[in-house]
């Protein structure tokens, strides 16, 4: 998969830009605060259809317009797209592939894959388990596009049921009904486990050979599933559902007293170890940015068996975070892969990439130029 080229206009701080993007290595250069995020953000916007910063849509248009928009121009295997995003503030934005107008903007994601790679990332080691479960839910979604349809079923099903136990002893008819509820609880949170259990799997396959090689066989590392409602690995559908059940009814008054669905999905975690000890707590920096370095590949490559090729590699300013052998790491491993690096400092860069296929760019205050030495 290669991105040809990027169109952005009134796009936060750009202006108007377009470029023409090498089928190997892209680095853009430029001090902070003049865009180099925002272009990567265009491109991860183009992917999922939602930013990776925590902002409103109003805000990626420039403020002093109204309107924004965003075109990628890739190949898919043998067949060329083109990607378009229309934003507008204060309405929906609008999604087209090769001209043709998507009626949901979920329906984008998978047609441009990427693995995004930020010092936030940070977080889904050291952070909460939501944000672990937010980084699998991304990644999951984008080879099988039923997980997100899934994921919106669960949380409505999440909503409603909730409601029935914070009135469940004012309103006679929920006595009925929360077994109608907690049949479609456990039906969809039984399929949103299953496809997470087999993708931490793969994970954990690719991530823990990975973690040796950047470790020198030094520690081990390991990437496990904790599932809120019980170890379900080598377990059948109908298997799970019974433990689901049991949860949920041996559990009921706990969660009328709480007001709160107490089990399933939305209360799954990942644990991650070195030297069988849990890395959030115990784990160095060196091993936490190891740790991350090594599931951000693991990624590219589940992907890559999943859909046959290569996803797009972004990687936002992460280099400063690592020290000179995991860039050295990184860099080889990547060769092969269409990348787009940003960095404030290339100096480094250029002498990882002496040899390598590539373009360098610089960005100031919303606007690209080439760098051709």
């Amino acid at each position: 998969m290669i991105v040809n080229r990027l169109k952005i206009k009134n796009y936060r701080n750009f202006k108007e830009a377009e470029v023409e993007l090498n089928d190997s290595l892209n680095i853009f250069v430029g001090d902070n605060g003049q865009g180099k995020t925002n272009l990567m953000e265009s491109v991860y916007l183009a992917s999922i259809g939602r930013t990776f910063r925590l902002n409103s849509e109003n805000e990626l248009i420039n403020f002093k317009e109204n309107k924004s928009f965003i075109e990628v121009n890739l190949k898919k295997k043998d067949y060329q797209m083109k990607i378009e995003l229309h934003l507008e503030k204060n309405k929906r934005k609008q999604v087209f592939i090769n001209g043709v107008k998507l009626d949901k903007t979920s329906e984008m994601i998978g047609i441009l894959n990427n693995v995004i790679f930020t010092p936030d990332d940070m977080k889904i080691v050291k952070g909460s388990p939501m944000e672990r479960r937010k980084f699998i839910n991304i990644d999951i979604s984008q080879i099988k596009p039923k997980y997100k349809y899934l994921l919106n079923k669960y949380k409505k099903i999440c909503t409603e049921r909730n409601i029935i136990l914070k009135n469940y002893y004012t309103r006679t008819e929920n006595k009925d009904i929360i077994n109608i509820w907690n049949d479609y609880l456990v039906n969809i949170g039984t399929e949103i486990m299953i496809y997470r259990n087999d993708y931490i799997n793969k994970l954990k396959k690719y991530s823990v050979d990975i973690y040796a090689d950047i470790s020198g066989n030094k520690e081990e590392f390991e990437l496990n599933y904790l599932c809120n409602v019980g170890n379900i690995d080598n377990m059948d559908k109908e298997c799970i559902k019974k433990h689901f059940y049991d949860k949920l009814n041996t559990n009921l008054i706990s969660e009328i007293q709480n007001k709160t669905t107490m089990y399933g999905p939305h209360k799954d975690d990942i644990i991650i170890k070195i030297d069988g000890k849990e890395c959030k707590y115990f784990g160095s920096q060196g091993q936490q940015r190891s740790a991350i370095l090594a599931i951000k590949l693991a990624e590219i490559e589940i992907i890559k068996e999943e859909i046959g090729e290569y996803p797009v590699l972004l990687l936002d300013d992460v280099l400063s975070e690592l020290d000179s052998k995991r860039k050295g790491f990184l860099i080889n491993y990547i060769e092969g892969i269409q990348t787009i690096i940003t960095t404030t400092d290339d100096h480094d860069l250029n002498i990882l990439t002496k040899n390598n296929n590539k373009k360098k760019f610089y960005i100031n205050e919303g606007k690209i130029g080439n760098i051709t030495n």
